[in-house]
């Protein structure tokens, strides 16, 4: 599915197992994998000392179930537990990386209230711009 973006083969065990990083797949019945998130949490330098940032490290859904509503779902429920977190430790916002290529996917966190952080927050791998957005919390 990130093919095109560089190695996730390698990049998403690391985050997978990576404490303070959560998973969550969406699976119809237990038996068709719909799409999934990663979620990870940090310490940023460009917020307060002992705040943490939510960052949407990952967000997939599989080609033939797009278009039904799985990554609006997948999203939303990215956000609700960067929200849940935040009843525990200070989390202001929600942030996330997408390519500038990436269409589709940047409407969707427009309409879901992420605004552009970074225009240009470096590369993947595949040579699109890397677009940094974000979205606070409440």
């Amino acid at each position: 599915m990130y093919s095109d973006f560089g190695d996730y083969g390698t990049i998403l065990p690391g985050w997978i197992h990576h404490p303070g990083v959560l998973t969550f797949i969406e699976e119809d019945d237990g038996a068709v994998r719909r799409g999934f998130i990663l979620l990870g949490f940090y310490e940023p330098e460009d917020v307060r000392e002992g705040t943490y940032v939510a960052d949407l490290l990952a967000i997939a859904v599989v080609p033939n179930q797009q278009g039904q509503g799985v990554g609006r779902r997948l999203l939303d429920y990215a956000i609700d537990l960067a929200t849940l977190a935040g009843q525990r430790v200070p989390v202001p916002e929600i942030r996330l990386t997408v390519a500038d290529t990436n269409g589709r996917a940047r409407r969707l966190f427009q309409r879901c209230g992420f605004e552009i952080l970074d225009a240009r927050h470096g590369s993947y791998d595949g040579g699109q711009v890397a677009i940094r957005m974000r979205r606070a919390l409440r």
